[in-house]
């Protein structure tokens, strides 16, 4: 005779702490709301292939060589053919894992729902992780912009419109091209369309120069034919889109790294100042496979309470919540993404 078992089917608590862990994720992501993203199909191996077209007749660097003289034909002659070619590129996903534990003493008497609130936590946890990955990929590429000097230990100014022009100028010239879709929100993969512009991801620190830079236009001013790209979009800068986040922290001022802070009025750590990175991505530039979708590089919460005992857990004495995740970031085009490096004014008076 069958029985229904409690592992029958898929329990609810756990497709409910999944949605509740992506629900307070949701606020956090920024990084992750865009780039390319591929979802890794079950039992394919843990290795991601971004493949891209090589621009024609293209340099060694991938940039564009064509001479329009190339192209005249002849009466009655076949123009010489062509061929196309692709780069790939790899990226391995990394597991990670956020886990809380909590005693059946606080489950049952502590006056906060403990479990509940760690599941929130989770998320956020999680996002947070999720963005630092991303962090590290898209601040290493090589194409870079000082807003003075030419190393990180000459900078010692904020960033500037003419920083922003020579950023667009070496788009432009790589043919980059302005990003027009990010990732929707929620569990599942896909993508939406945004008004095109390139994306600049900035630390929340950096607002106040952003502000006042000519020509800066606030996000409340941009009317209702410009949609923003993400919830914590700011303004805009010409064909630049500015969203910030907390955590893409800078390079903490120090002896021999960055500039001594003199009187140049920048935000310091002790007498150096700090150094921060404004990406800039064009579409494409970077790739992801995401903590979002249902399969290998899905959301798998962990939801146990106290109450539930085995050879571990005998005598019921403790419980845990959490989740596990697979993700990988990696930079496809070193031409279309760039950033500033520039420091902070200090505001604190």
């Amino acid at each position: 005779m069958a029985i229904q078992q409690y592992g029958t089917v898929a329990s609810r608590n756990l497709i409910r702490a999944e949605m509740k862990m992506l629900k307070h994720a949701e606020p956090i992501q920024v990084l992750t709301n865009f780039g390319d993203q591929k979802e890794q199909p079950l039992n394919k191996t843990d290795t991601i292939v971004f493949r891209r077209l090589k621009p024609f007749n293209a340099t060694a660097t991938e940039v564009p060589s064509i001479t329009a003289a190339s192209f005249i034909t002849a009466e009655g002659v076949t123009p010489t053919a062509n061929t196309i070619s692709y780069t790939d590129v790899t990226v391995s996903l990394n597991q990670y894992a956020v886990l809380f534990k909590f005693s059946s003493k606080a489950q049952l008497m502590y006056e906060d729902d403990i479990p509940n609130d760690m599941a929130k936590l989770t998320g956020e946890t999680m996002a947070e992780v999720a963005e630092l990955v991303c962090y590290g990929q898209v601040k290493s590429g090589t194409s870079v912009i000082y807003a003075n000097g030419s190393t990180v230990v000459g900078v010692n100014t904020p960033i500037s419109l003419n920083d922003f022009r020579l950023a667009a100028r070496t788009m432009e010239s790589n043919r980059a091209k302005q990003v027009t879709s990010s990732i929707k929100s929620g569990p599942d993969f896909g993508v939406s369309s945004v008004e095109p512009g390139y994306i600049v991801f900035i630390h929340t620190d950096l607002l106040a120069d952003i502000r006042d830079i000519p020509g800066f236009t606030k996000r409340v001013d941009y009317g209702s034919a410009i949609k923003p790209v993400h919830a914590r979009e700011v303004g805009a800068i010409e064909e630049f889109r500015i969203v910030t986040s907390p955590l893409f922290a800078p390079l903490a001022g120090a002896t021999g790294v960055t500039a001594a802070v003199g009187t140049s009025g920048m935000k310091a750590t002790a007498s150096f100042v700090d150094i921060y990175y404004s990406i800039i991505m064009a579409e494409s530039a970077w790739g992801q496979v995401s903590l979002k979708g249902k399969g290998y590089s899905g959301v798998s919460p962990t939801i146990i309470p106290a109450s539930v005992k085995n050879h571990a857990n005998p005598s019921g004495m403790f419980g845990y919540v959490g989740a596990d995740f697979w993700m990988a970031a990696v930079r496809l085009n070193e031409n279309w993404m760039t950033r500033i490096v520039s420091c902070a004014t200090d505001i604190s008076g």
